[in-house]
């Protein structure tokens, strides 16, 4: 009886080793790693393929298979890489969240969906400071609006005294908002969010009529400045480059980049020696923009309507809002739109049987 029983313990063993042995050679079969990749279950297959040997029975399907998902991984990191950008630039942050998550549950072990989850977070947490200090810089505009008006209604009604209290609890609210404010340009300057930090400077300065933020705000107002005065001479560079291409030739390139430059610039408060440059590089802006526009009159006067309407398309971008351009090109437009009517109209030519010998 006892040697029965360990008979059946040793037949126990081998079928259970066997058994083990027969499920360790299917999870490295090639219908096996094709069922993963077809899940994307594409860390798993790779950890199986890197720890096969040559001696495997079927080591070179797999091998094919190794490249394969190498292709797919590499596939799939770039694909998602790219999604994610464009949701960001959509302001679709939760999306591109979606899109990491999907694809890190293929390839935990990415290190490249790794980093790319690292700085999705890194860029959504600035877009939140961003859009944080815009929404502290229209609770002051509102509070620099609203308070002229709160104050005429008080003197109007001085016994009122649920408006008192308004105006109390509005006291209450811009000295918070204040605070708010001042956060916001020493954040920004921090981050080198300039503009909106130039904003909330600009606040406070207009709302602390006491002036009890001055002192505190002064090691923003340097950054700022150190930061004005190095865009300054940068511009300065870019407009005198500018000067010198235009005066050598007038391109379409080189004007559409003076175009814009010059529009930047006019965003900004300009310095006496960058008003006296965009004075420059406006006049031979001007002189370009009529050489190419006298260029379309003499195609077009020599009858060559399609190549005098695609010059003064181009000067679109380059002067947009021209009302002379726009009528050039209204009318060219128009005499090629009435010469295809006339060939239309125009009927086909009688059929001439060919001449037999």
């Amino acid at each position: 009886m006892k040697n029965l029983k360990l008979l059946v313990l040793a037949t126990s063993l081998v079928f259970s080793g066997g058994c083990s042995f027969l499920q360790s050679f299917h999870s490295q079969s090639p219908g096996y790693i094709d069922a993963l990749i077809k899940e994307q279950r594409y860390s798993k297959a790779q950890s199986i393929l890197n720890n096969i040997t040559p001696e495997h029975p079927d080591y070179t399907a797999l091998m094919t298979q190794k490249k394969r998902l190498q292709d797919l991984i590499k596939k799939l990191e770039t694909g998602t890489l790219s999604r994610v950008k464009t949701l960001q630039q959509q302001n679709k942050w939760h999306q591109a969240q979606q899109a990491l998550k999907q694809a890190q549950a293929s390839l935990p072990q990415s290190q490249t969906l790794v980093k790319a989850k690292k700085d999705f977070l890194v860029a959504r947490e600035k877009r939140i400071n961003e859009l944080n200090m815009q929404l502290d810089i229209h609770k002051g505009i509102w509070l620099k609006d609203a308070e002229p008006l709160l104050d005429a209604i008080v003197s109007t009604q001085p016994n009122n005294y649920e408006r008192r209290q308004q105006q109390q609890q509005f006291k209450q609210e811009k000295s918070r908002t204040l605070k708010d404010l001042v956060r916001c340009a020493h954040e920004a300057m921090d981050k080198e969010l300039y503009e909106l930090g130039r904003h909330c400077l600009e606040l406070v300065e207009e709302i602390d009529q006491e002036n009890r933020y001055s002192k505190n705000l002064q090691p923003a107002r340097t950054k700022l400045q150190r930061y004005d005065h190095s865009w300054h001479q940068q511009q300065i560079k870019v407009s005198d480059a500018l000067l010198k291409e235009l005066k050598q030739g007038y391109s379409h390139e080189n004007l559409l980049r003076a175009s814009q430059h010059l529009q930047k610039l006019a965003s900004h408060k300009q310095t006496e020696e960058q008003q006296q440059y965009s004075a420059l590089l406006k006049q031979e802006l001007d002189n370009g923009i009529a050489q190419s526009m006298d260029a379309g009159r003499q195609l077009y006067s020599e009858g060559k309507i399609t190549e005098a309407l695609s010059i003064w398309i181009s000067l679109r971008k380059i002067t947009p809002d021209n009302e002379a351009l726009e009528a050039h090109i209204n009318r060219a437009q128009r005499v090629l739109n009435k010469l295809k009517r006339l060939e239309k109209q125009q009927p086909a030519p009688a059929y001439k049987p060919a001449p037999t010998e």
